[in-house]
């Protein structure tokens, strides 16, 4: 037996508990998959697949992973209860520090998920000859499938990929499977399967594990080493001739009766193999998911103010290597929600998350949509997919892989902010300002020209959100493409007629992607009509943080420091900040990254090989509203596209990014003491100044004596070795 765990008291009072397998199947081209059993319930009449679980037995109360993995292997292996107890017993010990999430989840306070790696779980299964260590071709999600053995509760197993569960469940339960295997020989073969009804919606227990399968899908690897191992028959034999073989091991080992006809390839659809290979064959040559599926994940933050945020999520959709896994909106009117909502079911995207600003408190807003632009388009009020807060899907479907892109006030990423756990790979903004001190003279626009500050809608539209997100150290890479480039950009007649181009060759190869060839013909008409009314054109902000967004070399950025004056936002050369801004565009890369799509350039957050230097010259960086102050900047390092040129280390990093929050403490204190009113961030911040503090004195500390980054943060060392000598505020 295990030892007892130690739960906290909201998992140890449960008392229903399962087993979720995920893996990735070699059989399917390395795609992410999730592990179904399915069986008919007769109180409801349907037949349905869900994971493996149920309730826990008296003596299981405050121990529910004994329930979850006796469940599973009585489910999936037939074993009897005794058996399967022992087994749990087993699988436990052995994979207690191998589930994905780190933890149990728990669900609506009354189900705890185990979601457990395949190939753990047949490591452990394969030592007690209760799945077989042999076929070559397989991974160990194949196994399990073919090791399910008929029972009572178990008469199918199936495979669904983890992107087709996740939307299958936020829509209507539907599901297309990998693989379906019956156990009972009845000829059970639909197009599509049926998740179990407790498993969907908002409150569904999908929901619950989702952001956790979408971090396991991106640490995958595509090719998947397949088992290569002696003869099924010789591996189940134990060394010693079989004398130790236990009662379970013999209950065991008919699970390999018939292995090798339940193990063939079933026949996969069109889609599917498809699917299978475009995973399979194509991966980005630098990627920091590593192998993994080159669709990578977006969420767009958007409104409605201006028409160039639905040309940008139109292009989203139309993107085949994008997967937009959620759209969250400003304010957040029931109009807006309506018109996104449309516009998800005509590119075929019912499955995307739909979140608006602290829904549904503006759902009766007027005004959100004005111009004829929008009467082109159609509305949804109810349907699929349902209107949640942005918040909440902000948090649930942001991880370390996801790229968030905000083309609106940043209402809902400052709210997602405010939660505990909330994590973002890269953030790419359509905001803030660069001029002069970053911006060679050449390349200002005459309207920006010698201007250092300037007042800009997306950041000025909620400053502390925006002055939180640029701080954050839960987003991993921040890209801000800001006005003095993005007003360059114009979608006229030329623009017109490369869309054109691209729209007639996705009609072309419309029965490879049929959702493209659609989406770019919609947008097609739509700005045919717009350009009739307005011959000048229309400036492509947000579609072009969007290219950057897919291949940051679309622009040239520069490390800066971003702060917020009277006058506006600015901007100043700052080595080491991890906020990168845009000083010039490249029209032509612009335009193919759009319209002639191909892999998403991989991102990553630590610094990139290639180089591009751009000389600036001396100049002078005024301080003000924050600024690290005035000082001479020569010889500016500029980086084209392909990422930070950084060479500090983390801890040098993270030793700027507190001293940043330490500095802005400071001037929060200077106003409290001048008997000014704190709003609510600042008296949080000032309180969590001394773990802030302990942090940078910590890390600084550590720093090689070599590092210049010491004599750049003196400022607050000092100032903090003041306040320990009790001579300065607290």
């Amino acid at each position: 037996m295990c030892a007892l765990e130690s739960w906290p008291k909201d998992i140890a009072k449960i008392r229903n508990a399962g087993v979720l397998v995920a893996g990735c199947s070699v059989q399917h081209g390395g795609i992410p998959a999730v592990l179904l059993g399915g069986r008919f319930y007769t109180s409801r009449r349907v037949y349905e697949f869900t994971d493996f679980g149920g309730g826990l037995d008296v003596h299981e109360h405050g121990q529910p992973q004994i329930g979850a993995f006796r469940e599973f292997a009585e489910e999936l292996l037939g074993l009897s209860e005794d058996d399967a107890e022992t087994m749990a017993a087993t699988l436990w010990n052995d994979l207690r520090e191998s589930l994905v999430g780190g933890s149990p989840l728990l669900h609506k306070k009354s189900y705890a998920m185990f979601i457990v790696p395949a190939d753990a779980l047949v490591a452990t299964l394969q030592r007690e000859n209760c799945v077989p260590k042999s076929v070559v071709g397989t991974s160990a999600i194949d196994l399990l499938l073919a090791a399910a053995k008929r029972n009572d509760e178990l008469t199918s197993v199936a495979l669904v990929s983890i992107d087709e569960f996740l939307a299958g469940a936020n829509k209507d339960g539907m599901v297309v499977p990998l693989s379906l295997r019956n156990l009972d020989e009845k000829d059970r073969t639909p197009d599509a399967i049926s998740l179990r009804r407790l498993m969907l919606g908002p409150e569904g227990s999908v929901r619950t594990c989702s952001k956790v399968l979408r971090t396991f899908q991106h640490y995958q690897q595509v090719s998947v080493a397949t088992v290569a191992a002696p003869a099924v028959e010789a591996s189940l034999v134990p060394q010693d001739g079989g004398r130790s073989a236990s009662r379970l091991d013999r209950r065991c080992r008919d699970v390999t009766v018939g292995f090798n006809a339940a193990i063939e390839t079933p026949p996969v659809n069109e889609r599917q193999s498809a699917c299978a290979a475009s995973v399979a064959g194509a991966v980005s040559e630098v990627n920091p998911f590593g192998n993994s599926p080159i669709r990578q994940p977006f969420v767009f933050d958007m409104e409605t103010g201006d028409p160039d945020d639905v040309l940008t999520l139109m292009f989203l959709g139309a993107h085949p290597f994008v997967e937009l896994v959620a759209v969250t909106i400003t304010p957040g009117t029931e109009e807006q929600v309506a018109l996104v909502r449309w516009l998800l079911q005509e590119m075929g995207l019912a499955g995307v998350r739909i979140g608006a600003q602290a829904w549904p408190k503006n759902a009766k807003m007027k005004g959100s949509m004005q111009g004829r632009f929008y009467d082109e388009f159609g509305r949804l009020p109810n349907g699929e997919p349902v209107c949640e807060s942005a918040d909440r899907v902000l948090v649930e479907c942001c991880n370390e892989f996801t790229t968030l892109v905000t083309g609106a006030a940043l209402h809902n990423l400052g709210a997602a902010l405010q939660f505990d756990g909330f994590q973002l790979g890269r953030w790419v903004a359509q905001g803030g300002f660069a001029g002069e001190g970053v911006v060679p003279r050449e390349l200002q626009m005459d309207k920006f020209v010698g201007k250092k500050f300037c007042q800009t809608w997306n950041f000025g539209g909620n400053i502390p959100a925006a002055t939180d997100a640029l701080a954050s150290s839960c987003i991993g890479r921040r890209v801000l493409v800001s006005k003095n480039v993005c007003h360059r950009t114009v979608y006229d007649a030329s623009w017109h007629t490369a869309l054109e181009v691209a729209a007639t060759n996705a009609a072309a190869a419309n029965k490879q992607n049929p959702g493209r060839a659609h989406t770019l013909a919609l947008i097609y008409s739509v700005m045919d009509r717009y350009l009739r009314n307005k011959p000048g054109g229309k400036k492509l902000h947000d579609p072009l943080a969007l290219a950057v967004a897919l291949d940051e070399s679309v622009c040239t950025l520069a490390e800066v420091r971003m702060f917020h004056t009277s006058e506006g936002w600015g901007s100043q050369i700052s080595p080491g900040s991890d906020v990168w801004i845009s000083i010039d565009y490249d029209p032509e890369k612009f335009q193919s990254v759009l319209l002639h799509p191909s892999p998403a350039v991989a991102w990553t957050t630590q610094p990139m090989l290639t180089r591009h230097k751009v000389l600036v010259g001396v100049s002078e960086c005024s301080g003000g509203g924050g600024a690290m102050g005035p000082g001479k900047v020569e010889g500016i390092i500029v980086v084209k596209g392909d990422g930070g040129c950084s060479t500090l280390s983390k801890s040098e990093k993270m030793v700027l990014r507190l001293a940043d929050k330490l500095r802005d403490i400071r001037k929060s204190e200077r106003c409290s003491a001048d008997g000014k009113a704190l709003d609510k961030r600042q008296i949080a911040k000032i309180a969590s100044k001394p773990d802030n503090a302990a942090a940078f004195l910590d890390i600084v500390k550590s720093l090689p004596l070599s590092s210049d980054v010491v004599a750049r943060v003196q400022d607050v060392v000092s100032e903090l070795a003041i306040n320990a000598a009790g001579m300065g505020p607290s």
